[in-house]
């Protein structure tokens, strides 16, 4: 399937999109920067919004407490397994810097049979599929 082909549950429905995201402080130039891009990602592969979670302040600090996070979970788990269901974040830092907590946080979407999906186009399935888009560093790029 190509990159930019829908992507649809047995059900022939496009995905529900769950899109979340974390922000810490009061400027809000790149979280709005961050929803767009967002926006444009499931628009461009043609997916049903479900709705947008955002944790702030401390609980966008926190590994163990998200507010929004878990209420998020809770509205992936109402809408059943009929069709299938991702949470859409920017990039994996938004759900934690910290690999060890982006990985619980992951697998708590992964449990409740719903996928991680990045705007950058990685992946985190519960058939333990994997894709991650390589990661430039700042070495030279050389042909």
């Amino acid at each position: 399937m190509s990159a930019g082909a829908h992507q649809v549950h047995p059900s022939n429905q496009p995905p529900i999109v769950f899109v979340y995201d974390r922000h810490a402080t009061t400027a809000t130039g790149m979280l709005q920067a961050r929803m767009d891009a967002c926006t444009a990602y499931l628009e461009t592969k043609g997916w049903t919004g479900g709705g947008r979670w955002l944790d702030v302040g401390d609980d966008a600090l926190s590994d163990d407490r998200r507010p929004a996070f878990d209420a998020m979970l809770r509205t992936i788990e109402a809408a059943g397994t009929g069709v299938a269901r991702v949470v859409l974040v920017p990039d994996r830092d938004r759900l934690s810097r910290n690999p060890a907590a982006c990985g619980l946080l992951t697998r708590r979407v992964l449990l409740l049979g719903a996928w991680v999906e990045t705007t950058l186009g990685e992946q985190r399935r519960p058939d333990q599929t994997w894709i991650e888009r390589a990661r430039l560093n700042h070495a030279p790029i050389t042909e």
